[in-house]
């Protein structure tokens, strides 16, 4: 009989002390990993950009807003190995001749769905959406005011 009940006591107590060296998994046990440093770095999704994710290449057409004359009549190809070719027209303005040129561009890295002509297309930058691209100022931002939606170029159909 003593044999049992130390048998009985000692299962119990090994029972006891298996239960109490597992810890409750409780959700409120461990406090989620605060970072107190804020960051101003915009967040870059590096997998999906404009670059990869649209159909960039291709014609795009429009007329810009111009401070002395009726508009600039603007086609710029953009093509996939990343060379372009703009075509400008001053309408109401000189002989109605095109100016002509011819470059590279790239896309952004701080901000991937821009591109930046090369100094053949003076830099300018523009920024690409689903068929169409705007033009921004040469600091990158976008044109606001009045004529903001007139900075547009729609892309062509194919």
């Amino acid at each position: 009989m003593k044999k049992s009940i130390i048998a009985i006591s000692l299962t119990s107590l090994f029972l006891v002390a298996c239960n109490k060296s597992e810890t409750p998994k409780d959700d409120h046990s461990t406090p989620p990993a605060v970072t107190t440093e804020a960051t101003s770095e915009p967040m870059i999704d590096h997998e999906h950009t404009a670059e990869n994710s649209l159909d960039w290449n291709g014609t795009y057409k429009g007329v810009l807003p111009c401070a002395d004359c009726e508009g600039i009549e603007t086609k710029l190809e953009l093509n996939s190995d990343k060379t372009f070719e703009l075509e400008e027209t001053y309408l109401g303005k000189g002989d109605g001749k095109a100016f002509e040129s011819k470059g590279n561009f790239k896309f952004d890295s701080n901000n991937t769905s821009i591109i930046e002509l090369d100094k053949a297309g003076d830099s300018r930058k523009y920024f690409v959406a689903e068929g169409y691209l705007k033009a921004l100022d040469l600091e990158g931002n976008e044109i606001t005011g009045a004529l903001a939606d007139k900075y547009q170029l729609k892309k062509e159909a194919e």
